[in-house]
């Protein structure tokens, strides 16, 4: 019997607290409660353990990571267990001097979130007032320490438009790379899918921009980008083909093989408090 090897990622969801309610949320609908969040010795254990797997890459994610007080010695953690470490985040909670730490105990690169081009329509899909200007004062303290950073762009129905905007963005910031998503459907946005459900006429225009822009910006500006839902004759393979680029470990613990997965309801999972990772 062979046995498969090792997805080269993990994404450590270490709350799912955040300031921002963007209505496409990957978290799921029921979240996991503060108190139920793995300790940091916990959190810790499960880096070397993904270190010893093979896996190359740490996701530091949530919900907002920056709402963890520990998000420094987890950094620091993951370091020491040798992953390459990216911080996900809005960017709120996050200040120039705490940057500067993290940029002391390693951290390696910033997927900095963007739900539109000006305030009106980011501070709106975020709801959170203000948090645009925050998001641009932490690119740019971003840039000034050196990060290297990647723009996660979430597309829908609202903002789709903004799209030959972001990728000016992006190059303005000097981002390396940029992911347009289309937003996918599982979670809080398919609790909202008829409010942000792209249009055909979108799908295809955002298609032929994003064919435009690799092509032009090829050298200057990486460019990722996931497809809209529902407009294919079949369904996308999650991830890539379950647990065989990344897996996921849940705010309490869970592991699994993609953000969807928590949302099948006849499916359980192992947590890390019960089974070292290598046997999950």
């Amino acid at each position: 019997m062979t046995t498969a090897p090792p997805p080269i990622a993990m994404l450590a969801e270490l709350t799912h607290r955040c300031p921002l309610s963007c209505p496409y949320c990957s978290n799921p609908v029921e979240m996991a409660l503060q108190e139920t969040e793995l300790p940091t010795e916990t959190w810790v254990r499960v880096f070397q353990e993904a270190a010893d797997l093979g896996i190359l890459q740490l996701h530091l994610s949530g919900g907002e990571p920056a709402s963890s007080r520990d998000l420094t010695d987890l950094v620091a953690a993951a370091q020491k267990a040798g992953l390459y470490t990216n911080l996900i985040t809005s960017g709120i909670g996050l200040s120039a001097k705490r940057l500067r730490v993290l940029d002391a105990v390693g951290l390696d690169h910033i997927q900095l979130s963007l739900q539109g081009t000006d305030a009106a329509m980011a501070d709106k899909i975020g709801g959170h007032r203000g948090g645009y200007d925050r998001k641009m004062m932490v690119a740019d303290w971003i840039a000034k320490i050196g990060f290297p950073l990647t723009l996660n762009a979430v597309l829908h129905r609202s903002n789709l438009h903004q799209l030959p905007d972001m990728l000016k963005m992006a190059q303005n910031m000097g981002a390396r790379r940029i992911e347009v998503a289309t937003v996918q459907f599982h979670g809080w946005a398919l609790k909202n899918r008829d409010a942000l459900m792209p249009t055909q006429e979108q799908a295809k225009e955002t298609t032929r921009i994003v064919t435009e822009a690799r092509t032009r910006l090829k050298g200057q500006l990486v460019i990722d980008y996931v497809p809209a839902d529902y407009h294919s004759n079949f369904p996308k393979r999650c991830m890539g083909g379950w647990g065989s680029t990344g897996l996921n470990v849940t705010p309490d613990g869970q592991v699994l093989p993609c953000h969807a997965a928590q949302t099948i309801p006849h499916l359980t999972f192992d947590r890390v408090q019960d089974r070292p990772l290598a046997d999950i």
